[in-house]
């Protein structure tokens, strides 16, 4: 990227003396200094003042009779306090003997005094001679022209000696010693602690050290005992070695908390603090802090002279860095260190390390990236670096058992396995077993059980500010941050070093914010309240704390205001529960009691959702059995393994995701670090010396090229997009999901409440009829009262509809069915006297139909797909299992003799039309038997045999009113769109080509292949032509798929079902059909989980959903938003108040704009680093600087540059493309190169143009060359007040700024270049004040920044010498300037020409980046260096 900048600096070094373009000064002869002020002269008394340098004020006191006192003023008695002017106890007078040091003396002038009048000095002695002096021509020349002698110690210039510079440094010298010694000091205490250490822990068996496999709550049991706890452990016998590094889970290993390594972890603390210290001593001792406090008493400095000070500096510096990086690498293992390891049924600490998992990859990142990640992980092994390290403390319960907490787990001590092991409980199994456990714990058992499980609390330890502030400021950022800071306060440029140090802490502590505000925000959502929970405990309800519930307390359910702090399952009573925080459901949610059945099995899973509470619902109504009996519910989990805690467990601890953007930064600081070390090297050559401070202008250089303000630019971009996005209703968990959603490729979206409304519309019902060719049927009826008998029951009993007041609640399609029947639902038990306890009776309302009575419900269950109620009708005695499903189910249990022969095509005719479809059957129970012998059969009695089918029963649910028009604008801007849902595949593919996320093109209407297992062979999947209804083989869909994709042919989409995912997947084969697939239907929550993950290996994925049972998917995708507010949309990484899917546009404009914007920053930040690299390395041949100003300005508009750039909003509409991400792509590297290759040119222009007017235009540039060899470079600033020092920093600025303006080109993924009011206003301010800089004559804003500015002697002469009539007094003019000539006023004709190549520079990096990189370029880039390009249809 560099090598025409290093090759120009290599021809630059190679000539000794510098002399590639000149000599400086060459034809000149003796260089004369114009307007030097002579120092004021001190004498014994007035009277042995010289007359020429004899101030008009104290002539004027003589006169008068007055005595001149030792500070110069006139008074008639001089009191003893005044403070002498004339004073070098230390070092002697300049040109005087050694007795000129003693006495008194007092001043022939004063500052006020303007009869003295400045004189010109000619420089006949050598630079080497002048480095220590250089102000010795100075004198001479005053002393020659004053005409007195020096000899006889009555006269002296009031200038002391200068400090005797150490030219050959002593390792050994005090200064040096104190540094050494604080590191050998520390060095040696952490020695003498390892072997102490070593040999106290040389007898600690290897087998102490526990590794277990990581808990998981849904590990198979590993006893029979129902209250066994069900975490699979690895079994370790003494002899077993944990050496084993395949090994997948924690590894246990025990400490103790030791006296003398709490003292040496002690000094390393006091040791940190003494660096810094040490650092602040000699930042302030370059400032003469200390000057009174100089043990040598010949300096004002306590280090003797500056070099001596930059040399310790530069010293302790090294040894800080190396110290503080240490520290960072030992991190984690550092407690651990100063802890005395034991065996762990003897710790006090447990450290445990956890096998770091690879963050989920992106596919198609490139081989930079992939080289990055093997290169990491190869480092992370061989450093013995896989595994994370926490240490906990053991804690002890009332009994003394001992245990420790990680990540939410309580982890107990088992003195028989000898290692700490989770426990959790089971219930049941079986549905008879938890009837049988309504008796209730003991106290004894349930403390002992708190005692393994841990209080009902969701534990984990939250971030004070302290703990939190550590966590983001020990990052190895901060550290090189902060070394370079401490550079930045030395060498007198402390100014820009406290703007930096407010950006960088501003920024991390908005970071640290934002985190505290996240983490509060789960500890409120983890926490439950509550005055207590009626709980049986030794066959008595006593009212316990929420804390105190364990696994299998039975509980009374309550309705109540506060949420359910536990999982439970009822035992005797139902309940009306809110699930909208957990799940998003808007309507309650019906629960049922489980039966008293021993063939079925509690799992806490789907299957028996409806009979299981979950922690963090509200209940909002009970159902007792019996009226006066309490509703129960046993205890099934507490704690982190609630379906609540393993929410906030996930929140806790997330997946992390590796983003091309990422890697490549990791890259991009290598190089830039190499290439700061390169200017470092070129800045000592160039400078021509070897001294301490060459080692400061190449810090300055590393420090400009790897910009401590990097970090921060990110995060400012980042919080802008969440910000607005915040303001459009849309809150984000994760900042760095921001600029991941840019790249966004693949969107997947659920179905029902995402692409549709929430609640499904009764359409109407197709019955079935009897004829003489058998069942057959009959015309679609909507009219309640028009529809057969049979099918008006099943509508008013098999349902879940529970009231709560007067309103029916449940099931949203059994709320709507029921509905549509305008009947009106009894309480359970009421109304009737069969002695059936759970009878509820509904009174309709239509046709006169009786009172039906509903005896038994037996509840929808999703392994099953249907439910089933027994119903009795009181006119005529009759009872009636009626059931209500999915078609598919309910036509396998039907007798084959009751479906119409088309009964198959019917259904799948309405769900391609977009209905919900579910099937009614019945059965009717034989008079023998009566109702009592009735409600109590098996539910697996009454579903078998003699089920007949009835009709369809049809809902649709209607498209949102403008998903349409969302997703053409994802497909549009380049997202391939996606449904994942739970329904029916036809009524998916039904909604699909409604949303136009399945469309048609010009070659003919698409074509849906839908795939489904085949019924004889799960393993073998049917592809079937949604048009005819025809098969299709394998190989005819392949060829039909392979001619689409090349779009040659009718567009053809794939629809499969869950179990033909799966079978596809084992088969090999769905990756290969993954993008020919659009509908993914009757997708369990696993499945969705992993077919999203199939998306992402292949790009990046987007998930939308509402929160649900989608909460997983949303949770694994690259970017998951969750159109809910519910407490489960928490897993995702953005949530919207809006359930409208466009919040999905709104995050991806907001996202690729952030994208665009962070790159923008990035590219600008490199470019300012590369230009004050390249155009300080011609500064540093010259020996020239610019002056503080200057560099203020430079830094100051950085900054608010960098944000201006964050403040452009997205683009109206999404483009085709998305941002680049890859920071060495073929595209930004371009861009970069070539805009420091013509920043290059430009330099070199102006230099040219600058030496070529020392033979042009009157030749003013001659013999006005700077020569650097006269100058301290110590004090950078004086190197500023020159023409070339002018010329470089007016360029430089220029540069830097128009970067900022020509990243900030784009309209594609933001705003128009001009309609970022925000950076155009800072832009166009900051160019107003360059070129009023530039163009401008002499006045106090020039000569503010040492530019056209000099002294009034100075400006006199020019105008004289050129006829020009600058001012040549004003205020903020200079006395002094650091230049022979006085002044660096650049001619106007010159000052037009520089402000034009600054203006012409800008113009063609405008069109380089507009005209080569955005459109030939990057066509060409692609062409010459293609990616991998992921072929697929948005």
């Amino acid at each position: 990227m560099h090598a025409a900048i290093v090759a120009l600096v290599a021809v630059l070094g190679m000539v000794e003396g510098k002399a590639f373009l000149h000599t400086p000064n060459a034809q000149c002869g003796v260089p004369v200094k114009m307007d030097a002020t002579c120092p004021i002269v001190c004498a014994r008394s007035v009277a042995q003042c010289p007359k020429a340098l004899l101030g008009a004020s104290i002539a004027a006191c003589v006169t008068t009779g007055l005595t001149v006192c030792v500070d110069g003023s006139c008074r008639s008695q001089c009191p003893a306090s005044v403070e002498p002017v004339c004073v070098c106890a230390k070092t002697g007078f300049v040109l005087a003997d050694a007795s000129a040091s003693t006495g008194t003396w007092v001043p022939c002038s004063t500052a006020a005094d303007t009869n003295i009048l400045p004189i010109n000095v000619n420089y006949t002695d050598p630079p080497s001679v002048l480095y220590d002096k250089p102000n010795l021509p100075v004198w001479k020349a005053c002393q020659a022209t004053a005409n007195f002698k020096v000899s006889d110690g009555n006269v002296v210039f009031n200038t002391c000696n200068a400090v005797p510079q150490t030219r050959t440094k002593n390792p050994l010298a005090p200064e040096f010693l104190a540094t050494y010694c604080i590191m050998s000091i520390e060095v040696l205490i952490l020695f003498i602690y390892f072997l102490i250490k070593i040999s106290r822990e040389r007898n600690v068996a290897e087998k102490d050290f526990i590794r277990i496999q990581e808990y998981s709550p849904t590990s198979t049991p590993t006893s029979k005992n129902p209250f066994e706890r069900d975490v699979e452990l690895q079994e370790i016998g003494s002899s077993s070695s944990t050496s084993n590094a395949d090994m997948d889970g924690l590894r246990f290993t025990g400490y103790r908390t030791d006296p003398i390594g709490v003292i040496a972890n002690m000094t390393v603390i006091i040791t940190s603090f003494i660096w810094m210290i040490l650092l602040a001593i000699l930042v302030l001792d370059y400032y003469s802090a200390f000057s009174r406090f100089n043990f040598r008493r010949d300096s004002d400095l306590l280090f003797n002279d500056h070099e001596l000070l930059s040399t310790v500096f530069i010293v302790s510096w090294h040894f800080v860095l190396v110290w503080f990086l240490g520290l960072k690498a030992v991190q984690e293992r550092s407690e651990s260190y100063f802890g005395r390891r034991v065996p762990i049924s003897e710790a006090t600490l447990v450290q445990i390390e956890k096998k770091v998992v690879d963050s989920v990859a992106i596919a198609n990142m490139g081989a930079i990236s992939e080289f990055v990640r093997s290169f990491e992980a190869r480092m992370r092994r061989f450093f013995r670096a896989e595994h994370s390290v926490s240490m906990v403390p053991v804690k002890v319960t009332s009994n003394g058992r001992r245990y420790i907490e990680f990540e939410c787990v309580r982890y107990v001590y088992d003195d028989r396995a000898g290692r700490f092991q989770p426990f959790t409980f089971s219930v049941g199994p079986t549905f008879a077993d938890l009837h049988q456990q309504v008796r209730g714990l003991g106290s004894s058992e349930a403390h002992d059980r708190t005692e393994l499980v841990g209080p009902n609390v969701i534990a984990f330890p939250a971030d004070t500010f302290y703990t939190a502030l550590v966590k983001e400021f020990s990052g190895i950022f901060y550290i090189y941050q902060m070394m370079s800071l401490w550079t930045w306060y030395y060498y007198a440029y402390y100014y820009m070093g406290l703007v930096l140090t407010f950006v960088i802490v501003s920024s991390g502590l908005s970071k640290v914010r934002v985190f505290l505000q996240s983490q509060r925000r789960v500890l409120s959502m983890a926490n439950f309240s509550g005055s207590g929970v009626r709980v049986l405990r030794n066959g008595s309800w006593v009212l316990v704390s929420t804390e105190d519930l364990v696994p299998g307390d039975v509980i009374e359910v309550v309705a109540s205001t506060h949420v359910l702090p536990v999982d439970a399952v009822l035992v005797d009573g139902g309940a009306v529960c809110d699930e909208s925080s957990l799940t998003g459901e808007a309507l309650p949610v019906v629960k049922f009691p489980v039966k008293n059945d021993p063939s079925l099995t509690y799992r806490r899973d789907d299957s028996t959702k409806s009979n299981s509470l979950y922690a963090g619902c509200f209940v909002l109504e009970t159902q007792p059995a019996q009226k006066g009996k309490p509703v129960l519910a046993i205890v099934t989990a507490t704690g982190a393994v609630t379906s609540k805690g393993r929410l906030v467990k996930d929140i806790l601890f997330p997946s992390k995701v590796s983003f091309v953007f990422q890697e490549h930064l990791k890259v991009v600081f290598f190089m830039l670090i190499l290439w700061g070390i390169v200017m470092l090297v070129l800045s000592i050559v160039l400078l021509g010396t070897t001294g301490a401070d060459a080692w400061f202008y190449g810090m300055f250089t590393i420090s400009q090229v790897l910009s401590p303000l990097l970090p921060a630019v990110l995060v400012i971009g980042q919080s802008v997009a969440s910000e607005r996005l915040a303001k459009k209703g849309i809150l984000c968990v994760d900042l760095d999901r921001i600029t991941l959603s840019g790249k966004v490729k693949v969107y997947c979206f659920d179905k029902t409440g995402t692409l549709t409304k929430e609640g499904l519309n009764f359409l109407g019902i197709q019955h079935s009829l009897i004829s003489a060719g058998g069942p057959k049927f009959g015309a679609v009826l909507n009219d309640f009262g028009s529809f057969p008998t049979p099918i008006r029951y099943a509508m008013l009993a098999c349902h879940s509809v529970t009231m709560v007041g007067d309103s029916p609640v449940g099931n949203f399609v059994d709320v709507e069915m029921f509905r549509t029947t305008e009947a009106r639902l009894g309480r359970p038990g009421e109304g009737t006297d069969l002695g059936v306890p759970d009878t509820t009776v509904v009174y309709p309302t239509v046709n006169g139909d009786p009172d039906l009575q509903i005896l038994k419900r037996f509840e929808f269950v999703h392994s099953n797909a249907y439910m089933t109620v027994l119903m009795r009708d009181p006119s005529d005695g009759k009872m009636y299992a009626y059931l209500k499903g999915s078609f598919e189910k309910i036509r396998d249990i039907c007798e084959p003799s009751s479906l119409p022969g088309d009964a198959e095509n019917n259904a799948r005719f309405h769900a391609s039309e977009g209905c919900y479809v579910l099937a009614f059957a019945r059965k009717e129970i034989p008079s023998t038997i009566s109702v009592s012998e009735a409600a109590s059969m098996a539910r697996s009695t009454l579903e078998k045999g003699g089920i007949n089918f009835i009709g369809l029963c049809l809902f649709r649910n209607e498209l949102k009113h403008d998903t349409a028009d969302a997703l053409e604008e994802l497909r549009d801007g380049g997202c391939r769109v996606v449904m994942i849902t739970g329904d029916n595949m036809d009524t998916g593919v039904f909604v699909a080509k409604r949303c136009g996320m399945i469309r048609s093109n010009e070659f003919g209407e698409v074509l849906v292949f839908k795939g489904d297992v085949d019924p004889r062979d799960s393993a073998k999947v049917i592809w079937t032509n949604t048009e005819d209804g025809s098969v299709i083989s394998q190989s005819s869909l392949s060829s039909l798929l392979a001619a689409a994709r090349l779009g040659n042919y009718r567009p053809t989409e794939l629809a499969v079902t869950g179990k033909a995912f799966n079978a596809l997947l084992a088969a090999g084969s769905m990756r290969t059909l993954l993008f020919d697939t659009r509908v993914f239907a009757r997708m369990s929550p696993d499945d969705k989980v992993m077919c999203v993950r199939l998306h992402m290996e292949k790009a990046i994925t987007a998930m939308c959903g509402d929160g649900g049972n989608d909460a997983g998917a949303l949770k694994a995708a690259h970017s998951g938003i969750a159109l809910s507010e519910a407490e489960s949309s928490v897993v995702a990484h953005f949530s919207s108040r809006d359930r409208s899917i466009f919040s999905c546009v709104e995050l991806l404009r907001e996202a690729r704009c952030a994208l665009d914007i962070s790159f923008a920053s990035y590219k600008y930040l490199i470019m300012y680093g590369e230009i004050l690299a390249f155009l300080g390395l011609i500064q540093y041949y010259f020996t020239v600087n610019m002056s503080q100003a200057m560099w203020i300005l430079i830094d100051g508009s950085t900054v608010p540059l960098s944000w201006a750039l964050t403040q452009a909003v997205p683009a109206k509409r999404l483009a085709r493309t998305r941002p680049t991400a890859r920071l060495l792509g073929p595209e930004t590297v371009i861009s970069v190169v070539g805009m420091i290759f013509i920043n290059c040119i430009f330099g070199i222009v102006a230099v040219v143009m600058l030496y070529g007017e020392r033979t042009t235009n009157g030749n003013w540039f001659s013999c006005q060359e700077f020569d650097g060899a006269y100058y301290d470079i110590r004090r950078w600033w004086e190197l500023a007040d020159n023409f070339e020092g002018a010329v470089t920093g007016i360029l430089i600025v220029f540069q830097i700024v128009h970067a900022a303006a020509v990243f900030g080109i784009g309209r594609v993924y933001r705003s128009g270049f001009f309609k970022n009011v925000i950076f155009m206003s800072i832009y166009g301010s900051i160019l107003v004040l360059l070129s009023v800089l530039t163009l401008s004559d002499p006045n106090a804003l020039t000569c503010a920044f040492h530019i056209n500015c000099g002294t009034s002697a100075a400006i006199t002469r020019l105008n004289q010498a050129t006829g020009t009539k600058y001012a040549t007094n004003f205020w903020g003019q200079p006395t002094e300037y650091y230049t022979f000539s006085g002044h660096n006023i650049l001619p106007m004709q010159f000052r037009l020409r520089l402000w034009g190549l600054a203006m012409g520079n800008l113009v063609v990096l405008i069109a380089f980046q507009w005209g080569v990189v955005l459109t030939f370029g990057r066509a060409i880039a692609k062409r010459q260096w293609p990616q991998t390009r992921l072929l697929y249809k948005p």
